[in-house]
């Protein structure tokens, strides 16, 4: 099912969004298609004489000093990859981003990383705002929590994954808020600096955070209310995508849909739901974060859990256990070994069949 709408073509879609201070693109992060549309509409900016910073969702704000680095050319791929700790503060493959990336750099394009840190939300989805320290009280943004329609689609998201109380509920809902609000935020901050004259913003983020202009648009023109333009990439599936059935509301998904095709089958790698991080010099990899829902989460894996094997094989590094899966291939099991609370531990994951 596609929304009604006129299709046009990518020369007019560039001229429609000419006249923009902010243009917001929305990703399914591992679309393959995704990223190299990203890379066309920059690029048609470009042409267009643009003047172009490119907001990430991938970087947190902390980052911004190696952000520029790269931009002027200061640091290798290797360097860089390192310095912004990608495995662990992304975890997406790097080579989706690359490109994108690559052309920032041989333009000396500024980089704009949006993101709050990990740790704050977090602690927010674990204690919810009331709970938080006065520490880290002083590092939230202005929060709306008001909206009803945002509310019932973060709903539907959870509610889709995992169940709980309305308290976790609440606690799950005000940690997104934060995450929407910490990026509406930045954004917002740097267009209220002399460094933003005559530039125009290309924001690059995940679809929740565009779609119905639910998280970052209306959150920043809500502080800075410049003209933007939304731009919402879908896979074509044969189902119809769930926020195209996305009842409460009859506003359009974004000012402009692009359908794309699915990634080639032999390109897809398995996942199993976790974000880990290197122990700098210790034994194995720290799980920081279990996805809900997913592979992991359902063989019992915790947050905190030491992973130090992978099918008997010692591993030190992200790419190894990336590297693992991908060999195992959908739908195996896999056998991982852990620490945890001091004892070692085997569990076995199924990984996703390649439908899922």
């Amino acid at each position: 099912m596609i929304p009604e709408g006129e299709k046009i073509s990518f020369d007019q879609l560039i001229e429609l969004i000419d006249s923009s201070k902010v243009i917001f693109v929305g990703e399914a992060h591992d679309q393959i298609e995704h990223h190299h549309i990203e890379l066309r509409i920059l690029q048609g900016l470009l042409a267009k004489g643009k003047d172009l910073v490119v907001g990430m969702e991938m970087f947190p704000r902390s980052q911004q000093p190696v952000l520029d680095r790269w931009s002027q050319g200061g640091l290798t791929e290797r360097e860089f990859r390192k310095e912004t700790n990608w495995d662990m503060t992304w975890g997406i493959d790097y080579p989706l981003y690359k490109e994108i990336l690559d052309e920032a750099k041989n333009r000396h394009l500024k980089v704009l990383g949006l993101n709050v840190e990990r740790e704050l939300v977090s602690t927010v989805a674990k204690n919810g705002i009331k709970g938080v320290s006065s520490d880290d009280r002083s590092k939230l943004p202005e929060m709306d929590l008001s909206n009803k329609e945002h509310r019932a689609y973060i709903r539907r998201i959870y509610s889709s994954h995992r169940g709980g109380t309305s308290k976790d509920f609440e606690r799950f809902y005000e940690a997104q808020c934060l995450w929407d609000e910490g990026m509406a935020d930045t954004l917002s901050e740097f267009l209220r600096s002399s460094e933003s004259q005559d530039k125009t913003i290309l924001v690059i983020a995940g679809n929740g955070h565009i779609v119905f202009d639910f998280g970052i648009p209306k959150r920043f023109y809500r502080r800075t209310p410049f003209p933007f333009k939304t731009i919402v990439m879908k896979e074509w599936t044969e189902e119809a995508d769930p926020d195209l059935r996305f009842s409460p509301l009859s506003a359009p998904l974004a000012d402009f849909l692009w359908v794309t095709r699915p990634n080639p089958p032999e390109q897809e790698k398995p996942r199993i739901g976790i974000f880990l991080k290197e122990k700098g010099g210790s034994q194995g990899l720290r799980i920081e974060r279990v996805v809900p829902g997913g592979p992991a989460e359902k063989a019992g894996l915790l947050a905190g859990d030491q992973l130090i094997a992978v099918e008997g094989k010692e591993i030190l590094e992200v790419t190894e256990i990336h590297d693992a899966l991908s060999r195992k291939g959908w739908g195996k099991e896999i056998s991982l070994t852990l620490i945890r609370e001091g004892s070692k531990k085997e569990i076995t994951v199924t990984l996703p069949s390649q439908k899922d």
